[in-house]
Formats: structure tokens, sequence, C-alpha cells
């Protein structure tokens, strides 16, 4: 997917920062989905933003005060449920990749509810193309078609997929300040 960044030159005046392809990244745990990481911050800009920010190896979900853009394309069946055939040293291995390409992520599913996570964030999430669902924790499902907007404030939801075609979105996640996480000592 093309990402084009424009910034500023210092004089007011807009200039292309980076205009280049991101590919997806794909999880052996999620067979068939495609995850474009856009754009990732930990911390705001300031502006002007003049330079692309460092390559850095981000958590998946944002902290406080951090964002996140991209797009994920799920496939029609994905179900979450993970392959009865792997051993638990396959399954490691599938899991153990998932962390290494997307830090964070598996800490924020809930084992027992296969797709169903939640994060310190408020998503902002337009369906682009397919037909979809968004379970949320009561297993209360939200039908999503193209041009359907979701305004989503840290609570649990999984997305599935049980059209014929592709079911993406684009999402920009806005990393909040979690009041029911422990603290630490």
């Amino acid at each position: 997917m093309r990402r084009i960044v424009v910034g500023d030159d210092g004089t007011g005046q807009g200039r292309v920062l980076a205009d280049d392809s991101v590919d997806p990244l794909t999880l052996a745990l999620l067979p068939g989905a495609e995850i474009y990481r856009m754009w990732e911050l930990d911390e705001l800009p300031d502006l002007p933003v003049d330079r692309m920010p460092p390559q850095t190896d981000t958590r998946y979900f944002p902290g406080p005060g951090g964002l996140r853009f991209g797009f994920i394309s799920v496939p029609p069946g994905l179900t979450y449920e993970p392959d009865a055939e792997l051993s638990e040293e396959a399954m490691a291995a599938v899991a153990a990749e998932a962390e290494a390409k997307l830090p964070g992520m598996m800490a924020a599913f809930d084992p027992a509810a296969p797709g169903m996570h939640s994060t310190a964030s408020i998503d902002f999430v337009v369906v682009l193309s397919g037909q979809g669902r968004m379970r949320l924790g009561d297993g209360v499902d939200v039908s999503l078609r193209s041009g359907d907007c979701v305004i989503q404030n840290g609570a649990p939801h999984a997305w599935f997929n049980d059209g014929v075609v592709p079911f993406v979105f684009c999402y920009a996640l806005c990393g909040v300040a979690d009041r029911n996480a422990p603290t630490q000592p």
C-alpha cells in the first residue's frame, strides 16, 4: 500500500517527506489477515514536522499519547480459533511470531474468547470494503458495511468477516490512560 507523508519545509510550505510502500504483516495465527502499519508515534509530535520519525519497533497498541494508523484486511471465515492439529511447540512458535511482529498484541487478547481484545485507546474505524461485524464483550454483534464508522472507547471487541470478500477497514488508535489498569509499585 502506498504511503505519502507530507510535512513542512520550515518556511510554511508543504513537502513530501516520504513516498513509499508499506507491505502487509501476516501472521500464522491469523491466516489470510493483512495488517498495514502506516504511521505510528509513541508521543505527539511538535509542529512543524520536517522529517520522518526514527524507525523504532513500537508496540502494536499505543500507550498514553501515542497514535497508530493503519489498515486491516480480515479474510472471510477467520475464526481466531487455534488449529487443533498444532502441537504445543508449534502453537508456542505461532504465538512467538505474533509477538515478534506485533509486540504487545497477544497480551490484549482474551484467551477464553477468541478474537476478543481490549486496549487503552480510543479507536476510530472506517469500513472501506466488504461486510463484517464487530462483536462486543457481551456477545452483541454489530453488522458493518462499507462507509460505516465506529468510535470504540476501550471496550472488549472482536472483528469478524462472514462474507465472501475481504472485510477491510482503516483505523486510527489514540492511546489514553487506563484507570482500570493495575498500578505499578
